[in-house]
């Protein structure tokens, strides 16, 4: 339940943070229009299905929640493509296997060099995005999935606070390295 969970900082203000974020935006046009149709373009996925719950849900219903973007997976079909997708939880091996086998042309072996899968192993109802960031060392290891971060996206569940601090924590060129 989102009992106003405290936000760690980035140490930038809100203006500095709000103009990284636009910043950010701007590199996603000539993305989304790479990902519009198949090609042979270098690109990563980075997937954080985070939201804030309302109401008491258990921990098995929260990963049903984050599983939702599953079909992103299907991205995978462009043999140039990386996804990271970052859940709670670990996912069960049995549904990427499903996931992966209904890429058309793809040998899911070699889909799956290309997916990495990411959990906190945190199965507390707080949002994702604010279990990341309360791990340095898991957002580093998520940076260092990334081979171009100029080539590289967020895939959040919706935006608010939270998840743009994600974005400024892991996206900006100078935390990128």
């Amino acid at each position: 339940m989102n009992e106003n969970l405290p936000i760690p900082s980035l140490g930038l203000t809100e203006p500095e943070a709000e103009a990284r974020f636009a910043e950010l935006q701007k590199k996603l046009v000539p993305l989304w229009r790479s990902i519009q149709s198949f090609n042979q373009d270098e690109q990563t996925i980075v997937v954080v299905p985070s939201l804030t719950i309302d109401f008491d849900c258990s921990s098995s219903e929260l990963q049903a929640y984050e599983e939702r973007f599953l079909f992103l997976l299907l991205l995978l079909r462009q043999p140039r493509a990386r996804v990271i997708y970052v859940t709670s939880q670990m996912i069960h091996p049995n549904i990427i296997d499903y996931y992966l086998d209904l890429l058309p042309g793809v040998i899911s072996s070699h889909a799956r060099k290309r997916l990495f899968l990411v959990s906190p192993l945190d199965a507390s109802t707080r949002p994702l995005s604010l279990k990341l960031l309360e791990r340095p060392r898991l957002l580093e290891y998520l940076r260092s999935l990334i081979i171009n971060p100029d080539r590289a996206h967020l895939v959040p569940y919706k935006h608010d606070d939270t998840r743009a601090r994600l974005g400024n924590s892991s996206w900006h060129s100078h935390v990128w390295r």
